[in-house]
């Protein structure tokens, strides 16, 4: 198991345990949050439901060990096959590899959201109802079966070392740590525009109509901004956090199968074979009503803002009249 490991790098875990100061830094974090919320918004940090993230996390560890098992000989297999060999004693390697890493997170984190065969797995992520770095944990235990570990394959066969690429992989996961909060307010313009911050990812896990779909990258928001999935976190729409459908339930395993029962439901239900296709491969829910709901809304916020800017240029122009 250690070789396996070997072969496909460092895990998140293994990147904090290795450097102290990542998990002092993350402590410290938890701690200011529990500070934060019971002196300052006066309300309850969570405890059950961080609990239950913790849950799931231990429920991910067990099933870690065997996607590794399970992957490590493909992924060698692939590197096998390779294009070109990377010298990743070269610091222009790494470079390459965080861009294309960052490139190809941002399309699965896309098709975990559209496709909901993936989203069963990552519906798991959006099940908490509060945004707290415990949200980190929430991590679905069926990713080899759902297969998002093909969006690595790539990187692998042009010649990156499967170490190399997993480990980048690792890393988006470790800064993703703390912008899993709604403690920290908005960055310096500059990094907003260009990183993932808690701003941007605040967005990416609430509910709410103008905010579903958006906000997919993992370290670089530029992608969004490329790919016209980019929605600013808007200071008269406070982000409402959870699954369309909201999940009350604190049991790690009804929360990390929850998402499947529905699907299977679903699939049952369906009187066709199109319609059964639909309901394991398709959108998970009304796409065309999401895309409808948020026109509307932007819209009609234009429209306000616009009347806002006439009214507010009108008194301006009586008051220099007179």
């Amino acid at each position: 198991m250690s070789d396996a490991s070997n072969i496909l790098g460092d895990s998140p875990y293994s990147i904090v345990i290795r450097n102290p100061e990542l998990l002092t830094a993350f402590l410290l974090l938890v701690f200011c949050e529990i500070f934060w919320r019971k002196f300052v918004r006066e309300e309850e940090y969570g405890a059950a439901e961080a609990a239950a993230s913790v849950g799931i996390a231990i429920g991910r560890a067990v099933a870690k060990p065997v996607m590794i098992f399970v992957l490590a000989g493909l992924y060698v297999f692939v590197y096998d096959m390779r294009i070109y060999t990377f010298d990743m004693t070269k610091w222009w390697s790494w470079v390459l590899v965080f861009i294309g890493a960052d490139f190809l997170y941002y399309w699965m984190h896309r098709f975990k959201h559209e496709i909901r065969w993936m989203w069963a797995d990552h519906a798991v992520h959006h099940s908490g109802n509060r945004m707290n770095v415990f949200m980190n944990f929430r991590l679905g235990w069926t990713g080899l079966l759902v297969g998002t570990w093909l969006m690595h394959l790539p990187l692998v066969l042009i010649g990156f070392p499967p170490s190399a690429v997993i480990t980048t992989y690792a890393l988006s996961l470790v800064w993703q740590a703390w912008i899993h909060t709604d403690m920290i307010g908005k960055l310096w313009w500059p990094l907003e525009y260009v990183l993932n911050t808690p701003s941007h990812h605040r967005v990416h896990h609430s509910r709410n109509p103008v905010y579903l779909d958006k906000n997919y990258a993992g370290i670089l928001i530029i992608w969004d901004r490329m790919f016209g999935t980019f929605q600013e976190e808007l200071e008269d729409e406070p982000c409402d956090y959870g699954l369309v459908e909201r999940l009350t339930s604190v049991n790690p395993i009804k929360i990390a199968f929850n998402e499947w029962g529905n699907l299977i439901r679903d699939v049952h239900n369906a009187k066709t074979w199109k319609e059964r296709f639909i309901a394991a491969f398709g959108y998970p829910g009304d796409k065309k009503a999401v895309i409808e709901a948020q026109t509307r809304i932007l819209a009609e916020r234009e429209q306000a803002k616009a009347k806002a800017a006439e009214q507010a240029q009108t008194v301006r122009t009586q008051a220099a009249a007179e």
